[in-house]
């Protein structure tokens, strides 16, 4: 016997009512911003060691790891408040949420192509001034990741309050 398209492990995961607790605004809203903060902190990061006449130090290497892995659980709690929208197969999803992705995907198209093109430039502009190719893929890396979590970002901000009720 195979199992639905709808009810999936992963559509399972996401529509868990043990996760509903993520689904709430403020903790939505509060993913987004410590996510985007972590960017900033880490753009911040790849600046400020592209000035030093080292580069690549220990302390930015520690600092670029602890960024990343720390990311992972955020992102985590995100998606959960999203119910994987953007992640999952559109066969798993209702039409409410087919629509909410696609209205973040267009909200979202030329910011995202913005970011992508300041990623290309920054990396090319840390790359002249330096000539620091680590950091300069670094900054171009961190630039274009948020252009890609915009999507993410808006739909977790902007995604209606759900019924208290919702998984039962």
């Amino acid at each position: 016997m195979s199992i639905s398209p709808d009810r999936t492990y992963l559509a399972r995961t996401f529509d868990d009512g043990r996760y509903a607790w993520a689904r709430h605004p403020r903790v939505r809203r509060r993913a987004v911003i410590a996510e985007a903060a972590l960017l900033v902190a880490l753009v911040a990061a790849t600046l400020a060691a592209a000035s030093t006449d080292e580069g690549w130090t220990t302390w930015f290497f520690v600092t670029w790891t602890a960024g990343m892995v720390a990311f992972i659980p955020l992102h985590s709690v995100l998606n959960l408040g999203i119910r994987g929208v953007l992640d999952r197969d559109s066969r798993s999803l209702d039409e409410h949420q087919r629509r909410l992705g696609e209205q973040s995907h267009s909200a979202m198209g030329w910011p995202s192509a913005a970011l992508g093109f300041a990623a290309f430039t920054g990396a090319v502009a840390v790359l002249a001034l330096t000539e620091h190719v680590a950091l300069a893929l670094c900054l171009g890396f961190l630039l274009w990741f948020a252009g890609g979590l915009l999507t993410y970002w808006h739909l977790a901000w902007t995604s209606p309050e759900e019924p208290a009720d919702i998984d039962l």
